[in-house]
């Protein structure tokens, strides 16, 4: 099958990047033709399509007074954005889109040139951003609803991106544009949700039922055993957290819950942004911004992973990578951490910062020990054997609508409907 697939960023630094980027691999391997469509940056993967990526645009104090306006018009229309997906889908002639995060910086306005072609788009879902301006769903620590039934207007009267009115009202205008426009609803014939919560989310938001399918992310194994010739030999106990360190991410709770925590260090992976300050603390040390094979070393030696989000998050990466190294995961119960997670067998779900202490303590000395084959045997449904196969089924039912319209026409809703969709080609 000829697949191309759409992402804002190329390079492994967020987990819906990686992701997107494992996607790539796993259908290459499997022997599909797979372009990609992406935005160009310096630190960007080597692409035989780079040529067709769009400039770069952005926001932060990394950019320029001018890539900061093209990226205001880039979220209502880009002629580089028209012009260059019709250029990469002359060449590629792609039978299916499979787009992941295309917000602001990619200008969702390509989802018009590439349904002109009647191409079918499938699109997996990270974050909430095609429901709530406010991708998070979260404002001030507490859940945020106040734009439920399109009532945009809300994000801006309370400044909810990054405290701003000027970006809550660009949030605000762009999601009025593109809900005037359809962009989404006339043009996505399917959305991926990794987790029931993602579904349930979508749903209570607005999108048809019919048109959300479950399939959780997969653990990659590429490049493993190499990896695994340079293990990270630990002198001390340590919990990693793996991921963007921000407050928006609760890195600050954890500093928090690891300050005075006998016998347990943390350790953070990752890039520092929006001026997030690593509180300096002996319990606490940056490693910065980790490869794979890096990354893999420290989770070999660690005694646990760890994350302090309370975001709604869609799938939670974090929680499968620390399955996949048969390490216990603990964090907070939100989003689909619960999903993933079995309390006290793959590690703690807890409630609370007191539970989250007690919950490491309780590591730290001995007091819980976890089985790490036990944690390992619940990765194994994780696989890259079983996502690309209920992958390729849904791509298979977009490209052949007889089919899918079998699907859409069971009346017992989309779990049982994905099931159907996998048994298309056995």
């Amino acid at each position: 099958m000829r697949i191309l697939e759409i992402n804002k960023f190329y390079n492994a630094k967020r987990g819906a990047d990686k992701q997107f980027l494992d996607v790539i691999d796993l259908l290459e391997k499997d022997g599909h033709q797979v372009a990609a469509f992406s935005m160009w940056q310096t630190d960007n993967k080597p692409s035989i399509w780079s040529k067709y990526f769009l400039s770069s645009v952005g926001y932060g104090d990394a950019f320029s007074f001018w890539q900061k306006i093209g990226g205001v018009f880039r979220m209502f229309y880009s002629l580089e954005a028209k012009r260059k997906i019709n250029a990469i889908m002359d060449d590629f002639k792609p039978e299916i889109v499979h787009i992941h995060n295309i917000y602001h910086q990619m200008s969702p306005a390509i989802l018009f040139e590439i349904k002109k072609r009647n191409i079918p788009i499938v699109m997996t879902v990270h974050d909430f951003k095609i429901i709530n301006p406010n991708h998070s769903l979260r404002l001030n620590g507490k859940a945020y609803e106040r734009c439920a039934n399109k009532k945009y207007y809300q994000c801006f009267l309370d400044k909810a991106i990054k405290n701003s009115y000027a970006k809550s009202f660009l949030a605000s205008a762009e999601m009025y544009w593109h809900g005037w426009l359809g962009t989404y609803e006339k043009n996505i014939d399917l959305y991926i949700a990794p987790s029931q919560f993602t579904k349930s989310i979508l749903i209570k938001w607005g999108i048809e039922e019919g048109k959300i399918f479950v399939l959780p992310h997969f653990i990659s194994t590429s490049n493993n055993e190499d990896e695994k010739q340079n293990i990270y030999f630990a002198t001390e106990k340590f919990a990693i957290y793996p991921g963007k360190i921000s407050k928006e991410k609760g890195v600050d709770l954890l500093c928090d819950v690891f300050k005075d925590i006998k016998g347990m260090k943390l350790y953070l992976a990752g890039e520092i942004e929006e001026g997030f300050e690593i509180p300096t603390n002996a319990n606490i040390r940056h490693l910065g911004f980790l490869n794979a094979a890096q990354l893999r070393r420290y989770l070999e030696s660690a005694k646990c992973v760890v994350s302090g989000s309370q975001l709604p998050e869609t799938f939670g990466l974090i929680a499968l990578e620390a399955l996949s190294n048969g390490k216990p995961f603990i964090g907070f119960n939100v989003g689909a951490y619960g999903e993933i997670i079995e309390n006290s067998v793959d590690g703690a779900i807890v409630e609370n910062q007191t539970e989250f202490i007690s919950a490491i303590e309780e590591i730290a000395q001995d007091k819980k020990i976890f089985n790490q084959n036990d944690i390992k045997s619940h990765a194994e449904k994780y696989s890259e054997t079983q996502y690309l196969k209920k992958m390729m089924n849904i791509l298979t039912a977009q490209t052949d609508k007889e089919k899918y319209q079998q699907i859409l026409k069971d009346p017992s809703g989309v779990d049982t409907s994905v099931e159907i969709c996998y048994d298309i080609k056995s």
